[in-house]
């Protein structure tokens, strides 16, 4: 709630009334849908789990009657599943009752005997691809999640999982090749760019493999580093490490749930703003150039791309949280990390603000460098890095390896940082922290980029 509160409010309070209002209205009403239908299908999906023994035990729990319970896992499949549904009932009612009522005046011509019939315009052609590659993606790394939590996948393996669900996206994407370079780095990123002209081949400079665009305006400060080609293996790195990094961050009731719904309420307020800031110069813009009109308006539906697939996002996993925060009544498997993972790819992708949703990130990131000698073998690295849980005082406390170190992720370094902790103590320590991040980053992306 607290993550989804400042979103909401500059979305009721700052987003001036417009069409985009009522669209992000709409996705909000179904959201809602989406989440009691979330809440009504989970204990189905949990029994159907359990009859066929796809259920585990909490081992933060080992040797107390909470740890002898059977507990449904890949919850994730119903979530999933409620999300997929949600955008694509969400795309026909944008696609025939939301579009500009001038392009969709423009789509509607005359067939044989005088019968209107409806075309789709080239601006919801384009919409549609995009839309439906993200749907695709989604749709993929939820069946490949799930088919990991029931072939138990190797971990070298499935680390490349989202790859074969990262095509649609690559090959839909038309948007901006270019990353922002935040102001501190534009020295040098501009040393760098004239190393490049000056030395780096013509011939590679025209394919567009490197360069700089500079920042309208004249001043000649770099704001938008292009890369070419080359940004497609940046979109597949982002989504390849979104996928992966909440599943790491795990093993708390209620961390993969929580972590992803705090990292989505700061999404949807970078989402909220920006419109509201487009939206505001769309309505006063005045006289202004046609090029300056497209920019607004494609960073306009960019913004409003994420916010529909933000939003059921946020519903299905605030419904999942209800079952899955201690004491866990089921797990949400890896079914779930990687859907959670795509669709936040996907939005920040699709909607233009990858580096942004980089930012927000910021915990995912410690714990995967900080992971990073156990992940890569560099030290042993045991299945579970899980806490050591004290039957006598109920409290978890940070575990080693069998050569005697520290396990290397987040979960033991805050119970080395701030002492032993129960389960909700120790998951509510690490979502605040995430929640500090989220709100530093999105400062930090507000002034800084």
């Amino acid at each position: 709630l607290v993550a989804v509160l400042p979103a909401a409010y500059v979305a009721v309070f700052e987003l001036p009334r417009s069409r985009e209002k009522g669209s992000i209205a709409a996705s909000t009403a179904l959201s809602a849908v989406g989440f009691a239908a979330t809440l009504k299908l989970i204990p189905v999906v949990a029994r159907a789990n359990e009859r066929k023994n796809l259920f585990g035990r909490d081992i933060n729990k080992r040797g107390t009657p909470a740890g002898e319970v059977p507990i449904p896992e890949s919850l994730g499949l119903a979530t999933g599943l409620v999300h997929i549904i949600c955008i694509v009932l969400f795309q026909q009612i944008h696609t025939y009752f939301l579009r500009d009522p001038a392009q969709a005046s423009a789509a509607l011509s005359h067939g044989r005997g005088g019968h209107h019939h409806h075309v789709i315009d080239d601006w919801t052609e384009k919409w549609l691809i995009q839309y439906n590659s993200a749907l695709a993606s989604i749709s993929l790394m939820v069946f490949l999640g799930f088919a990991d939590d029931v072939l138990d996948i190797p971990w070298r393996v499935k680390l490349f999982l989202p790859f074969a669900a990262t095509l649609p996206i690559l090959a839909a994407y038309t948007g901006s090749t270019a990353v922002l370079v935040p102001k501190a780095f534009e020295p040098l990123v501009r040393s760098l760019a004239q190393l490049v002209q000056t030395y780096v081949p013509a011939c590679v400079q025209n394919v567009g493999l490197t360069g700089v665009v500079l920042h309208p305006g004249g001043t000649g400060a770099i704001h938008l580093l292009e890369l070419g080609p080359i940004y497609q293996v940046f979109m597949l790195l982002v989504v390849v490490f979104c996928t992966n990094s909440i599943n790491i961050l795990a093993g708390l009731n209620g961390l993969e749930a929580g972590q992803t719904l705090v990292i989505s309420g700061a999404v949807l307020l970078h989402n909220v703003l920006s419109l509201s800031e487009v939206v505001s110069d769309l309505g006063s813009q005045g006289a202004v150039s046609a090029q300056v009109t497209a920019d607004l308006v494609a960073k306009r539906d960019a913004q409003l791309f994420s916010v529909y697939i933000t939003l059921p996002l946020i519903a299905v996993t605030a419904a999942l949280l209800l079952f899955n925060y201690y004491p866990s009544k089921v797990f949400v498997g890896d079914t779930y990390t990687y859907f959670a993972g795509m669709a936040l790819a996907v939005a920040g992708i699709l909607g233009h603000f990858s580096e942004t949703l980089l930012v927000f990130f910021a915990p995912q990131i410690i714990n995967f460098l900080y992971s990073t000698p156990q992940l890569f073998k560099v030290v042993p690295c045991p299945r579970h890095r899980l806490p050591v849980y004290d039957k006598r005082t109920g409290l978890l406390h940070p575990s080693r390896r069998e050569d005697g170190g520290w396990n290397l992720n987040l979960v033991t370094l805050f119970l080395r940082l701030f002492g032993p902790a129960t389960e909700r103590q120790l998951c509510n320590r690490i979502l605040a922290f995430q929640v500090l991040c989220c709100a530093l980053g999105f400062a930090a992306s507000r002034y800084l980029l």
